[in-house]
């Protein structure tokens, strides 16, 4: 990610949009998991969670969860009311109907395109963890149309991750 980075978002070439895509049907705590990030984007810790839940992938219990926004140094009675209320799992649920309607599958999955007109987009999904070069391949080809912005919409939801700076 850093080189894609380096080379098309920190360019103005490209943008870096994520959303919540939770397996809950065999990831049982994933949506719970995918909440407390953007309670934790409340106080600017978003990729901070983000990425304690990857270390931590054996055990996203609720417990769990309060205990690694603690660690980061977030008002544990506040994270809890936002984790305990289910905010935001309209909004995640509507990250998984749209990536489920762009075909979507699994993750990682990786949408690569460029907008159109309303919101439209055209593109590739690239499944699966790959190579550099495939990414930048089918990015190159975009921007050799030059038709549109690269990468995904940023719309996003109350509370969703923005793309990265």
């Amino acid at each position: 990610f850093p080189v894609l980075k380096r080379e098309y978002i920190d360019t103005g070439k490209g943008r870096y949009v994520f959303r919540d895509f939770p397996l809950s049907s065999i990831h049982q705590e994933a949506e719970k998991a995918h909440e407390s990030a953007r309670c934790a984007g409340e106080f600017n810790k978003y990729w901070e969670m983000h990425d304690a839940l990857f270390q931590n992938q054996k055990d996203l219990t609720v417990s769990a969860l309060k205990q690694y926004a603690t660690d980061l140094g977030l008002d544990a009675t506040t994270f809890g009311e936002c984790l305990d209320s289910g905010k935001y799992e309209v909004n995640i649920q509507k990250d998984v109907d749209e990536g489920g309607g762009a075909g979507i599958r699994g993750t990682p999955s990786f949408f690569i395109g460029k907008s159109g007109s309303e919101d439209s987009i055209t593109g590739t999904i690239v499944r699966g963890a790959q190579p550099l070069i495939n990414f930048q391949t089918i990015i190159d080809q975009l921007l050799g149309d030059q038709a549109g912005d690269v990468g995904a919409p940023s719309v996003p939801g109350e509370g969703s991750p923005t793309p990265l700076p």
